[in-house]
């Protein structure tokens, strides 16, 4: 899969953040992008390739997300799916398994499907499920340069 970074992101205004269960790393990013682009028409939302509807954020994620002063409380996870995929204009996957996954299961898709830390020198998001919270404070601080990347290519 090739990197999608000479994509024209000028029609991007609806962004979907993916990992695997939706309840750390998609849904820090997706909360702490909405902050970065409040008030510029960007939504953005988050699924997981396997997660289970419904679940709260870790306890960690909402902790450390609590430290820049959001508020993931009201969050419940969801499942990728044709849906959620189509209405996106931008699929951003926290790792290569989620990418290759995003574009076997929704080959069209595979054109608008990115990785996150394309945007701040490659490489995948490691996942901090089942670590404490300074593995989550370095998941999100590690996630941060790429999102304002994200937000600064997006908000023009």
């Amino acid at each position: 899969i090739a990197k999608n970074m000479s994509m024209d992101f000028s029609d991007c205004r609806r962004v979907l953040f993916v990992c695997t269960g939706n309840t750390c790393r998609s849904p820090m990013a997706e909360y702490y992008f909405a902050g970065l682009t409040a008030g510029s028409g960007i939504e953005s939302a988050s699924a997981g390739v396997g997660a289970f509807p419904g679940d709260p954020m870790s306890e960690m994620a909402l902790q450390v997300l609590a430290e820049y002063g959001i508020d993931g409380s009201a969050f419940r996870s969801r499942r990728i799916g044709d849906l959620t995929v189509r209405e996106a204009d931008l699929i951003v996957a926290m790792g290569k398994t989620h990418q290759l996954e995003i574009c076997r299961s929704f080959p069209f898709a595979a054109e608008k499907t990115v990785l996150l830390m394309d945007f701040a020198g490659g490489g995948d998001v490691a996942d901090p499920f089942g670590g404490n919270r300074e593995i989550y404070r370095r998941c999100l601080a590690g996630m941060i340069p790429a999102l304002e990347n994200l937000a600064e290519t997006l908000v023009k």
